[in-house]
């Protein structure tokens, strides 16, 4: 780690990935961070990613690389003293991930699962309002992401590498919900649509989060693009106009539809929620800040994700 405060000095993994280079990239740069090494394998070798890590000029690694890598190069990243950003999902099982927080901890080093939508005005405008019980008590939330993807086009995400529909986006659709409710499920349910690969391309399902709180989701490769998210509560019906995830860039409104039949629209601020993210990772390993989106987030969210892969299998 760098001294003092100057910037954070970041190297990637896979430095032509897709994510990385349309929102990450910028992120770091409008946050102030510098970028030091961005290497691609060598065909089919990742010896290049190997040779970034024996940098003493990279601080932190972000790891955007297919699912089924996450916890071996984040493990090697860890093993060579650098903090880690992770693409979601961080793993793909409850243990790997617990292990790679294990292994962070000892290491002394910071290790976050990059989700963005929390770090939005938005999403922290209606995060706040269920904790004050602004709206009273959550009852239901419902959320979708989707898109017609290219089923015979190779992606990752349509075999074992990315593990399919869940894994890709089920975060934007279960986390939201979770941090309202900040306890484990108390059960799930849950159908999917899987291809010859044996990976979900679409699944829909419910969460209980107890307490009379539970939630719906529908994820999909193969639906019109979606992203909605929606709370019912016990004083008012909230919606998010337009897409939930990542987080408008110009200024948007929550709609408050309360019992009396009066609606409310409250304006929000527009954000990078990337670049917002960079910079809480650079605050929380320098010691400024506690993880929005931690272990017990991380590790919440794996369980849940688990537990609907499971019950959907009939």
């Amino acid at each position: 780690m760098s001294a003092g405060d100057s910037p954070l000095r970041w190297g990637v993994f896979g430095g032509s990935s897709g994510i990385y280079r349309k929102s990450l990239r910028p992120a770091f740069l409008e946050a102030g961070h510098t970028v030091v090494a961005e290497p691609s394998r060598d065909g089919e070798s990742l010896a290049p990613y190997q040779a970034m890590l024996e940098r003493d000029d990279v601080d932190a690694v972000y790891n955007p690389l297919p699912n089924h890598l996450h916890a071996e190069w984040t493990h090697k990243a860890l093993d060579a003293g650098k903090h880690v950003l992770c693409e979601k999902p961080l793993t793909l099982t409850v243990a790997d991930s617990t292990a790679l927080f294990d292994h962070a901890e000892a290491a002394g080093r910071t290790l976050l699962e990059a989700y963005m939508w929390p770090h939005h005005p938005r999403a922290q405008r209606l995060l706040q309002m269920v904790r004050d019980r602004t709206v009273g008590w959550p009852q239901w939330g419902r959320a979708q992401f989707s898109w017609p993807m290219d089923m015979a086009g190779g992606d990752h995400r349509l075999d074992a590498r990315g593990a399919g529909a869940l894994f890709d986006v089920g975060i934007y659709c279960l986390a939201p919900f979770m941090l309202m409710a900040r306890r484990d499920a108390v059960a799930v349910s849950a159908n999917a649509v899987r291809n010859q690969a044996g990976v979900d391309t679409t699944m829909t399902g419910w969460v209980d989060w107890g307490a009379g709180f539970g939630s719906s989701f529908h994820v999909s490769f193969d639906a019109p693009a979606a992203r909605q998210l929606a709370l019912a509560a016990s004083e008012a019906q909230v919606s998010l106009p337009g897409w939930h995830a990542p987080g408008p860039l110009e200024t948007s409104e929550l709609v408050i539809e309360r019992r009396d039949g009066s609606i409310e629209h409250i304006e929000c601020d527009g954000a990078d929620a990337y670049a917002n993210l960079a910079r809480h990772f650079d605050d929380v390993v320098r010691g400024r800040a506690e993880p929005l989106f931690g272990r017990t987030e991380s590790l919440r969210l794996a369980d849940v994700i688990q537990r609907l892969h499971a019950a959907s299998v009939h």
